[in-house]
């Protein structure tokens, strides 16, 4: 028998043997592990990179064509190849390109379109920003300023030498009145015997970089023309006034006469001494529109009192008032009405347009003159109770010669002239005057004018 000792040295070396069977099988394994597992990582590294590249390909292609949008080239496009994960990414870089280029061609061909319209435009075109700096301008405005186009940057007063125009845009841009459109109107006079219109206007709604537009109408040759008519008017109405005392002198001289106190040759001279005095009226009342209308000073204006002035012109109308048998009743405040006016020139707007009212008035009307103040003005209303004034017609009654009822206003001797005088008088004042339907009545005309109120 073999001895305790022998016993575990052979239990020993047969666990050792077991030992290293199972280690030798394990390494087998591991390496084949290992093995496949550098097979797996070895597949999938080389998928990667293939489809890495392919990605990083259509990344460039992506940039690229970005690229192409960014600098102006709008047909450039995505082609990825079949099955990529990104195709629906190409797909919305497409379209975003084609959206684009198809906004830029609407807004080029919108652009074309606004550039033709101001290159054919015969009135010059000015454009501020919000900060009124010009912005841009047309060719009709670098053919009136040569240094126009050179002035994009600056303000208009370098473009166009003229201070009303830059207090006019700075009025234009600085606008607060939310009631009232930013609309404003000036004439200037940049150059000798040049004269324009312009019109500064601001959009309703503001829009970055844009703050004023003005459009400059030319008015040079109307302006020569109304010289040459206004000349001729003054020269020919002073050229009649000697015929025309003549020939009422020796009317007036023959009526005095014995054989022209009654019969056929009375009564022609009573047409021609009524038709002279029709003319030498019109006369004076031409050159007297004449001298308002060339005189360029503004009336010399003082505190005048309104009630003075209207019972002035009353005074002068008396004799037709009582011819017509028409009685004209005044309603002004007690302690009178102070306006800042020329005594002489308010004097002929009220006899002017009492005249107007004593001859449509009927025969035993009323003719009521009334005021009413308020925004630092006051208004006078001469109402009459004649047929009134159609509102076709309401913005011609102030037209030199117009006539709302012309046979009728022939045979009462009427001139046309004496409503335009007025309004001439009133906007040199710097207020304003128009026709209304009578108050409280179906029928009659109320010609009203407002003027600075100086109380």
């Amino acid at each position: 028998m073999l001895s305790y000792g022998m016993r575990l040295f052979a239990s020993h070396l047969a666990a050792c043997g077991l030992g290293l069977w199972v280690y030798v099988e394990m390494a087998d394994q591991r390496t084949g592990l290992a093995l496949a597992i550098a097979v797996c990582v070895l597949v999938a590294a080389v998928s990667s990179y293939a489809v890495t590249r392919r990605h990083a390909r259509f990344i460039r292609q992506c940039a690229g064509v970005l690229g192409a949008v960014a600098e102006g080239d709008y047909g450039r496009r995505l082609w990825p190849e079949s099955g990529l994960a990104l195709e629906e990414l190409a797909q919305s870089v497409n379209a975003m390109a084609s959206g684009i280029e198809s906004q830029v061609t609407a807004l080029a061909a919108d652009k074309a379109r606004i550039e033709a319209v101001l290159e054919g435009m015969r009135e010059g075109l000015m454009v501020l920003s919000e900060e009124g700096r010009i912005v841009m301008t047309n060719k009709a405005l670098d053919d009136i300023f040569p240094h126009a186009a050179e002035a994009v940057g600056r303000l208009p007063i370098e473009a166009v030498p003229c201070p009303e125009l830059q207090n006019a845009a700075e009025t234009v841009l600085n606008w607060q009145d939310a009631q009232r459109p930013a609309v404003v109107s000036v004439q200037i006079e940049p150059m000798h015997d040049r004269f324009f219109d312009v019109s500064l206007v601001r959009p309703v709604r503001r829009h970055p970089g844009l703050g004023a537009v003005l459009v400059f109408h030319d008015l040079t040759e109307f302006r020569r023309l109304d010289k040459v008519r206004r000349d001729f008017v003054a020269n020919v109405s002073h050229e009649l006034r000697t015929p025309l005392t003549s020939i009422k002198g020796y009317a007036e001289t023959l009526l005095g006469e014995r054989q022209f106190l009654e019969g056929q040759g009375k009564r022609f001279l009573d047409v021609i001494l009524k038709n002279a005095n029709h003319m030498s009226k019109m006369v004076e009342e031409l050159l007297s529109l004449a001298r308002i209308e060339n005189d360029r000073q503004a009336p010399v204006k003082t505190p005048v009192k309104a009630g003075e002035a209207l019972r002035a012109a009353l005074r002068e109308c008396a004799a037709l008032s009582r011819e017509r048998s028409v009685t004209v009743e005044i309603r002004l405040p007690e302690g009178d009405v102070t306006v800042s006016a020329d005594s002489g020139q308010l004097t002929q707007v009220f006899r002017n347009l009492l005249e107007n009212a004593l001859k449509y008035g009927p025969s035993g009307s009323m003719v009521i003159v009334s005021h009413s103040a308020g925004n630092g003005e006051a208004t006078f209303c001469v109402e009459d109770m004649g047929p009134g004034v159609p509102e076709a017609e309401r913005q011609r009654v102030f037209e030199r010669f117009y006539r709302v009822d012309r046979p009728r206003m022939k045979s009462e001797g009427g001139t046309g002239l004496g409503l335009a005088i007025a309004k001439h008088i009133v906007e040199r004042h710097g207020g304003r005057i128009w026709v209304e339907q009578a108050r409280d009545r179906m029928t009659g005309a109320a010609f009203c004018f407002s003027l600075p109120d100086a109380s």
